[in-house]
């Protein structure tokens, strides 16, 4: 492997996946760009390409096509008992799920993330929730080697439903400070991290946006690997895992020990 663990990357995930080890990856985790052109579908999204100048970068080649390259750089760097989870709007959703098929990823869950707020329409009902694919390399005849944590302080809370295909987590706010589109909340990112991998196992993140999905990682003592191509978010990025790292160790955890046993 050229790349080191625990590191994020500015540069696009394929550059960066040829460079990982093969069947090194034991969970990917990622929000891929959406592949809508912001100034041809209208004003309910409240952003517009050149809005966004050169924090967002956008698909707007053939999206399966993307999708599919990928993924199967992907499916090189994960382990054969490897998951994943893949979030997205509705849009693509249909490139994504056949790109996975192509591949040979199997889906185990289809999970609706519902939010607390939906973009302005005016002719068809309010989108105010996400998809998120949950898939494995495994065979369903070795389904028993997929990790599936069950969380005690989840299994404990019935009324949270937390076990059900339905995710009710708000949308964070993002008040202050520099704004990224599309940022996760850690309530998710939390959740996928410690339900689909261990302790000491390895997280990709191709499309790292703002983080949150290393922030996970580094939360709960996976190791990681995430790619940007944005330097704008890719700076956000940095100035968020600098935060939290700070703020464990403050905390009395012995994080940077624990991370440096890791490379």
């Amino acid at each position: 492997m050229t790349l080191s663990i625990n590191k994020v990357y500015n540069k696009d995930c394929l550059e960066g996946l040829d460079q990982l080890d093969s069947e090194s990856v034991d969970l990917l985790l990622t929000d891929p760009p959406f592949g809508i052109d912001f100034d041809k579908v209208g004003s309910q999204y409240n952003r517009k390409q050149k809005d966004l100048g050169q924090i967002y970068t956008e698909v707007k080649e053939d999206y399966y096509n993307f999708t599919l390259q990928w993924l199967q750089a992907a499916w090189l760097a994960m382990k054969p008992t490897a998951s994943g989870f893949i979030f997205s709007g509705w849009n693509q959703l249909f490139n994504i799920l056949n790109a996975l098929s192509t591949v040979g990823f199997r889906l185990v869950n289809h999970i609706i993330w519902k939010y607390q707020f939906g973009v302005f329409t005016k002719k068809r009902f309010v989108t105010s929730h996400y998809h998120i694919l949950y898939f494995t390399k495994l065979p369903e005849k070795d389904d028993k080697l997929r990790t599936f944590n069950r969380i005690s302080e989840y299994s404990s809370s019935p009324g949270k439903l937390y076990f059900e295909d339905v995710w009710r987590i708000k949308r964070d706010y993002q008040k202050g400070g520099e704004k990224t589109p599309t940022r996760l909340p850690l309530a998710v990112t939390d959740k996928c991290v410690r339900i689909g991998s261990n302790e000491g196992d390895l997280v990709l993140e191709p499309f790292m946006g703002s983080g949150s999905v290393i922030l996970s990682c580094i939360k709960y003592n996976r190791r990681y690997i995430g790619f940007e191509i944005s330097e704008k978010i890719f700076s956000v990025a940095q100035n968020r895992i600098q935060m939290i790292k700070q703020q464990l160790n403050e905390k009395g955890d012995n994080l940077e020990r624990w991370l440096a046993n890791k490379r």
